[in-house]
């Protein structure tokens, strides 16, 4: 971990809008308030977290996780099931994971399930 009192975290995930829920029995706002709860209970927790939401382009994606990275040191990097689960996000996710990796390279790597386990895959990597 960091010198700092409170772990930090990237958390990093598609925005929203990047969300194909046309076959989910969810929509935005529901999915808004889920990832906002999320994030709430991580900062209540005590952890610095930096939300980092991506679109779906890959170059893009790479660009601004790099950019969050360059911002300091990182305890962990938490990336979303919205990214890893989906074979259509496999190149976002790989850059993704080399960025960290070559950046962040004493950053451990979390993975949520959803925005309602963020907090639990930061507990068990920072345990």
């Amino acid at each position: 971990m960091t010198d700092a009192a409170a772990p930090r975290v990237l958390l990093i995930g598609l925005a929203p809008e990047a969300v194909d829920l046309s076959e989910a029995p969810i929509d935005y706002e529901t999915l808004k308030a889920r990832i906002a709860a999320g994030d709430a209970a991580v900062a209540a927790a005590g952890y610095e977290a930096i939300s980092c939401q991506l679109g779906t382009d890959p170059s893009e994606g790479e660009a601004t996780v790099r950019a969050r990275l360059g911002e300091g040191v990182w305890d962990a990097v938490m990336i979303g099931a919205g990214i890893r689960a989906l074979p259509v996000h496999t190149e976002l996710f790989e850059r993704i994971v080399n960025a960290v990796h070559e950046l962040a390279p004493t950053a451990r790597f979390a993975f949520n399930a959803s925005p309602d386990t963020t907090l639990d895959a930061l507990a068990r990597v920072l345990a």
